[in-house]
């Protein structure tokens, strides 16, 4: 996947990059961060956690004051939303 990047509602510039989180700062098991201008999303996680966490991470870009569960619940129903219902899947490269 290349490089994607875009700019939240207060114009600032986040890439999206697809690799693991470093482990060293967010443990084994993290699914994707959100910093102050990149975004990471594990690659080696599945279709739906994938989606789920693009949709998370991005809502973090857009919405720093929210809370976390906040942003998960909202994350969570779009992922439902996108993947069971529309039958959204990643494409193969």
């Amino acid at each position: 996947m290349g490089d994607f990047r875009f700019k939240n509602a207060e114009g600032v510039e986040y890439k999206v990059l697809f690799r693991k989180p470093n482990k060293k700062y967010y443990g084994d098991d993290c699914d994707g961060v959100c910093t102050k201008d990149t975004i990471t999303i594990n690659p080696d996680r599945t279709d739906q956690t994938i989606l789920n966490t693009s949709i998370h991470e991005f809502a973090h870009a857009f919405f720093w004051d929210k809370k976390e569960y906040e942003v998960a619940k909202f994350a969570n129903a779009c992922s439902r939303f996108l993947y069971n219902h529309c039958k959204w899947r990643r494409e193969k490269e």
